[in-house]
């Protein structure tokens, strides 16, 4: 088919790969019929620039009015080139010469993509074929090259030296492609494969018979409760069980650390749930089979294809908001409805307008209080922040705050939350209120970057207040991984004079470890410990849990207090510090100043 135009500057003496004709006036040859097919089957017509007897590759390339530089050597690049496509592998005498393409900075890089696509997975057949055929043309047509006699007999043994070569450089090419596309630790096809495939078979004709299904697994909640090993033999096993129940027309991939994608055929819908239900349960029996002591789930969103998906990266991310979806919600699948579909287009504007948010400061600061257990007096609070939207009026962090870990951009909002909590305390000092802390919760990516610190030292050096008055929060989860680069930060933060706490205590089983590892001033205790703490068990738990922390030097604060059955059992164990509805809900800066001068008018 006619469409772009590509242009070519020929080797007008390298029978029989490429030779000018001057009866015909063009070129003809092996290459030149590699390229009229790849154009046959392409949005893009070749075209040889200038035909003649004369050589004018090196001319053209270097006013740039070509594409392609064809039939060189591929030991003697040109200057200026930008990449190349290796045609084929000949011996003369002992010596190897390897012919190829070479692509001109103008060549656009769609097609060069496409162009090495197609030479890699060119057959040994149909390129000897192309050989034979020239040949035969050659001495058909043109006396001024070899006899056909002798010409056919020099081919036959060239095609020979040909199969061995090009079998050969495509097994290494194949090898590397492979080695490129596959997962480490599953042994499947990564996203390079899925996307390398969907553009194989995933076309207008069949598209709408195709549905995306994305299998999320939480492999950060398992790591805090087993290790990374324990988690990857989880992932092999789900990989197992999905590649059993994946058929021919199918493509499976894993294309995250916690999800995987199959682009599934699906022509009776009645069958789907069954299907996909069998898998889910083989997933959540794992723990069972195996004898764990945790619980493995694995959750779905599906996403049928429609003519206008040509966009594999918004296939995935449609597919995977169902399966967040179904997380979220306990449920085994979620079907992307138009309504979810309209979520998430909002969401993508939400996200459009992040960065401008940022930058007219639309995102401000709350606090929420920390009480002293025994006094009830205001204490410290954690600082959070709520996005005051031009349009859509104050959202709360679920609604951002995923988008904004999903776009890479969540370590630009823990700063900008650092320098308004700094601001507060800052303001509380010129108040001449020294003994009220913020603690700020700092993201994993935040914590984990060697260039923390260096950030931090810049914010907090336009600031006077008592650095003690600062706690940075970093979550349990946040110890899974760069465990060496986040005990440095640690140590790095408490040299300037800042504290440093453990969010979410007992979520997982390596709390008590993350206390040897990670010298932190104080810990705040899970939600779900403190939920618990209404049962004798749970009660003693915590009490043993706080005993500890005690013994260590460490504060203790409770997070999620709701109840009072929860501020006795706390007040009775000696609990440091709590937080919760119980006593104040989150506040803007403004609101939660006038409280703290409240206290502090009375308690002066």
């Amino acid at each position: 088919m006619a469409g772009s135009l590509i242009y070519v500057a020929g080797n007008p003496n390298l029978y029989p790969l490429e030779y000018y004709n001057k009866d015909s006036d063009s070129y003809e040859g092996i290459i030149p019929q590699l390229l009229h097919d790849f154009s046959l089957n392409s949005e893009y017509e070749i075209v040889y620039y200038q035909p003649g007897e004369e050589d004018l590759r090196q001319q053209l390339a270097a006013n740039k009015q070509v594409d392609i530089l064809s039939g060189c050597l591929l030991s003697e690049p040109p200057p200026d080139n930008d990449g190349y496509v290796s045609i084929l592998n000949t011996l003369q005498g002992e010596e190897e010469y390897n012919y190829a393409l070479y692509f001109i900075s103008a060549a656009p890089e769609v097609f060069k993509e496409e162009l090495q696509n197609y030479f890699a997975n060119l057959s040994q057949e149909e390129l000897n074929g192309l050989i034979l055929q020239s040949s035969i043309n050659a001495a058909d047509n043109n006396s001024s090259f070899w006899l056909a006699g002798s010409l056919l007999l020099v081919v036959i043994l060239l095609s020979a030296v040909l199969a061995f070569l090009l079998k050969h450089y495509r097994r290494k090419v194949n090898l590397a492609q492979q080695q490129k596309e596959v997962d480490a630790v599953t042994g499947l096809g990564n996203m390079d494969y899925l996307f390398r495939y969907y553009k194989q078979y995933i076309n207008d004709k069949n598209r709408i018979l195709y549905k995306a299904i994305y299998f999320y697994t939480d492999t950060e909640r398992l790591r805090r409760l087993s290790d990374s090993q324990e988690t990857d033999e989880f992932l092999r096993y789900c990989a197992v069980i999905l590649q059993e129940n994946t058929a021919d027309s199918d493509i499976l991939a894993r294309v995250s650390d916690h999800g995987f994608m199959l682009l599934k055929m699906v022509t009776n819908e009645k069958e789907i749930d069954s299907w996909l239900s069998n898998i889910l349960l083989k997933a959540e029996t794992y723990a069972q089979i195996f004898d764990k002591p945790f619980e493995t789930k694995m959750y779905a969103g599906i996403y049928a294809l429609n003519l206008q998906d040509w966009d594999l990266n918004e296939i995935v991310f449609n597919a995977s908001q169902g399966a967040y979806e179904a997380n979220h919600t306990n449920k085994g699948y979620i079907v992307c409805s138009a309504e979810m579909m309209q979520k998430i287009a909002e969401e993508k504007m939400l996200q459009a307008s992040i960065e401008r948010a940022l930058n007219r400061k639309e995102f401000q600061l709350y606090i929420q209080f920390y009480i002293d257990t025994q006094t009830f007096q205001i204490v410290g609070g954690e600082a959070l922040s709520r996005w005051n939207h031009p349009q859509k009026g104050v959202l709360m962090p679920s609604s951002f705050v995923p988008l904004m870990e999903r776009e890479k951009m969540i370590s630009q909002l823990d700063y900008y939350c650092l320098n308004e909590a700094c601001l507060f305390l800052e303001a509380l000092k010129k108040e001449k209120i020294e003994n009220f802390f913020i603690s700020c919760n700092f993201s994993r990516k935040t914590f984990a970057s060697a260039e923390m610190i260096a950030k931090v030292k810049e914010i907090i050096s336009a600031y006077t207040f008592p650095r003690e008055l600062l706690i940075f929060e970093i979550t349990e989860s946040a110890a899974v991984s760069n465990a060496t680069q986040i005990r440095k930060n640690i140590i790095a933060l408490k040299d300037l004079g800042v504290r440093v706490a453990l969010d979410d205590f007992g979520e997982g089983f390596t709390s008590f470890y993350d206390l040897q590892k990670y010298p932190v001033d104080g810990i705040k205790l899970d939600k779900a410990l403190i939920d618990y703490s209404l049962t004798e068990n749970g009660e003693s738990i915590l009490k043993a849990m706080i005993q500890v922390g005690h013994e260590l030097g460490m504060t203790i604060l409770a997070e999620g207090v709701e109840k009072d059955e929860q501020v006795q059992i706390l007040q009775k164990i000696n609990c440091d510090v709590i937080q919760g509805f119980r006593f104040y809900y989150p506040l803007p800066q403004w609101d939660a100043k006038k409280e703290i001068m409240k206290q502090f008018m009375t308690s002066t």
